[in-house]
C-alpha cells in the first residue's frame, strides 16, 4: 500500500526539525568555539550567572530547552556540525526600533546539552540594518537577556567592580563549582567572555560545561 502524506503533515515535520542555515556567527561562535581560551585556571571563586531573564521569561543554563525559548519567542532552531562539533541554536536580531537596542542574541546548545538544553547565551551589539544569516528578526515581546552581570555598554570599571579585574579588548572569566545539571552531571564550569571597544562592552555572554567530578574542567565542548 502506498502511503500518502498530506502537505500539512509534511510541513509539521519540517517545523519540528532543526534547519541547516548560515553558520553560527559573532559572539555566539566565539563562546561556542575557543576564542576566549577558557581552558586555564579558574579566576572566579564562584559562578556569577544564575537565573537569566528575557523580559518576563526566566531560564537557567543547562536546564532550559531551546524548544522552550522557541515557544516563548518563535524563530527557527538552526544546526550545524555533528558529534563533538554539534551546535543547535536560536538567534534573534533586534533593530533598535523599540526599547531594546540593536543587537544579536544567541541561545545555544552543544553536544553536552544533548542539542536541546541551552548551554550558552551570547549577546552582541549590532547595526540596526545588519542581521547575520544565522539570526532572525526578534518578535515584539523580545528584550535582551539580563544575565545578572554587566552587559552591553558596561565600562571596564564596571567589570572590575563585578569580577575584580578587567583589561584589554578580550576578557575571559571562569568559575568551577559543584552542581547538578539537567542531565545529571556532577560538576560545572561556568565561563564568561567579554569583547570591548573604546573601553565599553560590545559583546558578552556566559556558558556552562558539565565536567566529571575528578577531572579538570574543559571550558568548551569543541
Amino acid at each position: 500500500m502506498r502511503l500518502r502524506l498530506s502537505a500539512a503533515f509534511l510541513a509539521a515535520i519540517a517545523l519540528a526539525l532543526p534547519v541547516h542555515a548560515a553558520g553560527l556567527s559573532g559572539m555566539g561562535a566565539n563562546l561556542f568555539g575557543n576564542y576566549f581560551h577558557f581552558g586555564g585556571r579558574p579566576n572566579l571563586t564562584k559562578p556569577p550567572v544564575k537565573a537569566i531573564s528575557v523580559g518576563s521569561f526566566r531560564m537557567e543554563l543547562q536546564h532550559t530547552k531551546l524548544t522552550q525559548i522557541k515557544k516563548a519567542f518563535g524563530g527557527t532552531i538552526q544546526t550545524q556540525g555533528e558529534n563533538k562539533s554539534l551546535v543547535n541554536w536560536l538567534c534573534y536580531h533586534t533593530d533598535g526600533s523599540g526599547k531594546t537596542q540593536a543587537a544579536n542574541t544567541w541561545f545555544i546548545s552543544n553536544i553536552l546539552g544533548g542539542g536541546e538544553f541551552v548551554m550558552i547565551v551570547a549577546v552582541q551589539a549590532a547595526a540596526a540594518d545588519s542581521m547575520p544569516g544565522d539570526c532572525e528578526a526578534a518578535p515584539k515581546n523580545f528584550v535582551l537577556p539580563n544575565l545578572g552581570i554587566p552587559g552591553l555598554g558596561a565600562s571596564l570599571s564596571d567589570l572590575k567592580a563585578a569580577f575584580g579585574a578587567a583589561s584589554g579588548s578580550t576578557i575571559a572569566y571562569r568559575a568551577d563549582a559543584p552542581g547538578a545539571d539537567a542531565l545529571g552531571t556532577a560538576n560545572n564550569a561556568q565561563y564568561i567572555g567579554y569583547l570591548t571597544s573604546g573601553g565599553r562592552v560590545t559583546g558578552y555572554g556566559a556558558g556552562e560545561t558539565s565536567v566529571p567530578t575528578a577531572a579538570a574542567a574543559p571550558a568548551v565542548s569543541n
